[in-house]
C-alpha cells in the first residue's frame, strides 16, 4: 500500500466535496433564496459570510484540494511523462486538473474580492441606518452582476473539474 497516495486521495476528495459542496450550496440554493428576500436576504447573507465558517471553509479547502491535487498528479503522471499525458486517462485527468485550477485561480481573483465588496458595500449601507443612495444601488447592481456571472463560470469550472477526476480512472 502507498500511504502517501492514500493521504493525499484523502486530503483531495474531502477537502474537494468542502469546496465543491460550499460554492454549490451557495450558487444553487442560497443564493436565490437571498436574492427573493431582498435588504432582509443581504443582510442574512452578509451576517451569515462574516459570523459563519464558511468563506475560511472555502478558502481552504480551496487550497488543501488544489495543492494535494498536484502532488497527485505529479506522482499520477510520473513526473509530467508526457506518455502518460497523452493518454486518454491522461487527458482527461489534465483537463479536470486544469479546470480546478483555473477555478481555484477564479475564485481567488474574482469571487472572493467580489464577495469582499459586496460586503463592505453591504456594511456601508446598513452603518448609514436609511436606504441606498442611488451611487451604491449602482454599485450593488455591478456586484451582483459580476457575482451572478462568477456563480456560472465557476459553477462550470467545478463541474469539468469534477467529471475529469471522477472519470479519468475509468478511461
Amino acid at each position: 500500500m502507498d500511504e502517501y497516495m492514500v493521504i493525499l486521495r484523502l486530503i483531495h476528495i474531502f477537502s474537494g466535496i468542502a469546496w465543491v459542496g460550499s460554492a454549490w450550496f451557495i450558487t444553487f440554493l442560497l443564493s436565490p433564496a437571498v436574492r427573493a428576500l431582498g435588504q432582509d436576504g443581504q443582510v442574512f447573507m452578509r451576517g451569515f459570510m462574516k459570523k459563519s465558517p464558511v468563506p475560511l471553509v472555502m478558502i481552504s479547502s480551496s487550497l488543501l484540494t488544489t495543492v494535494s491535487g498536484l502532488l497527485l498528479y505529479y506522482r499520477v503522471s510520473d513526473g509530467f511523462s508526457s506518455d502518460w499525458m497523452g493518454s486518454t486517462a491522461g487527458v482527461v485527468l489534465t483537463i479536470g486538473s486544469l479546470a480546478g485550477f483555473g477555478e481555484f485561480l477564479f475564485g481567488n481573483a474574482v469571487v472572493g474580492p467580489t464577495t469582499k465588496s459586496l460586503g463592505v458595500l453591504g456594511g456601508e449601507i446598513e452603518r448609514q441606518g436609511g436606504p441606498p443612495t442611488e451611487e451604491q444601488m449602482a454599485r450593488l447592481h455591478v456586484l451582483q452582476g459580476r457575482m451572478h456571472i462568477a456563480d456560472r463560470v465557476s459553477t462550470i469550472l467545478l463541474v469539468i473539474a469534477v467529471v475529469g477526476m471522477a472519470g479519468a480512472r475509468y478511461m
